[in-house]
């Protein structure tokens, strides 16, 4: 059995970085997809730093011209008010052929596919973003839990721009659960859907019944880092999924921050010092990326 981690990557070199460093404490293999387009149809160099590349690194380039789309002149957004989950394939597949930022966030996100060729029926694999990790610590009860139920969801702290900044909710299931699973290669195989209807149908609640989430938590999302360097050009490539443009602003992290609020999904931010943070986040250089009333 071999342990497979897919993820699409954007431009966060630290993120990478640590993220690299926690799965290789347990993971056999991380693949890494980049697109060279955002998801606003704007073309890029990929920016992944392939010197981390190795056997168990794998960096695989997404030719964006054949997948992505350019956006529309009058586009649909995501609300996640309007999609309990009774509603959700006629609002997921409106969407996508609707808005094109979330159709090219989809096609690179449903890369995955690639790895139906590498992946065997015994092995596990893992469809994560980047910034969400699972606790290398807690390998053993992971692979327990998927090996009875063939699929998982988890629990995932959530913090925000530094790693002890949490947010005291987020959009749609809570604990930031229903994002990431965990399943086996026989059930990815046989799995009728992409793995972005997987994410978002998860994310509306329409998951809930079928597919198991321990009750503990198992990871962390950490959302933004490093948002002095990288906040406004992420904001830029979603330009195309978000309806209000007042939020694609320089100062967007900064007001999140001061204020201690993330306005987008009506939550509050707090302070938290005693989370189990991770291996790989105690293990590395990480100054700059804690929180304290100095930062403000």
């Amino acid at each position: 059995m071999k342990i497979f981690e897919f993820c699409p990557f954007f431009n966060e070199h630290r993120i990478a970085a640590l993220k690299i460093r926690e799965a290789g404490y347990w993971i056999d293999e991380l693949h890494i997809c980049e697109a060279d387009m955002n998801f606003s149809y704007v073309p890029k160099p990929y920016h992944f730093d392939t010197s981390q590349t190795s056997e168990k690194v794998k960096h695989h380039k997404i030719a964006a011209g054949g997948l992505f789309r350019p956006a529309l002149p009058e586009q649909s957004y995501y609300d996640p008010h309007s999609c309990p989950p009774e509603m959700f394939d006629q609002w997921y597949w409106h969407l996508l052929t609707h808005n094109m930022g979330y159709h090219n966030e989809a096609m690179q996100r449903n890369s995955c596919s690639l790895m139906k060729d590498i992946v065997g029926e015994e092995d596990i694999i893992i469809l994560s973003d980047l910034d969400e990790f699972l606790d290398s610590r807690l390998a053993e009860q992971i692979i327990t839990a998927v090996k009875r139920h063939q699929i998982i969801t988890v629990k995932l702290h959530f913090s925000v721009f530094y790693f002890n900044l949490f947010s005291d909710r987020s959009h749609g299931v809570d604990h930031f659960s229903y994002r990431t699973y965990v399943m086996t290669g026989k059930y990815f195989h046989k799995m009728p859907f992409t793995g972005d209807y997987l994410r978002k149908k998860g994310i509306s609640g329409g998951l809930l019944q079928t597919v198991h989430c321990p009750d503990s938590y198992m990871g962390f999302h950490h959302s933004w880092l490093e948002h002095s360097v990288h906040a406004f050009d992420k904001l830029k490539a979603f330009d195309a999924n978000v309806k209000d443009k007042t939020l694609i602003s320089g100062s967007f992290a900064a007001d999140c921050i001061r204020n201690k609020r993330l306005p987008y999904i009506d939550a509050d931010l707090y302070v938290d010092n005693n989370k189990p943070f991770l291996r790989s986040v105690l293990e590395s250089d990480t100054a700059g990326l804690w929180f304290s009333e100095n930062t403000l």
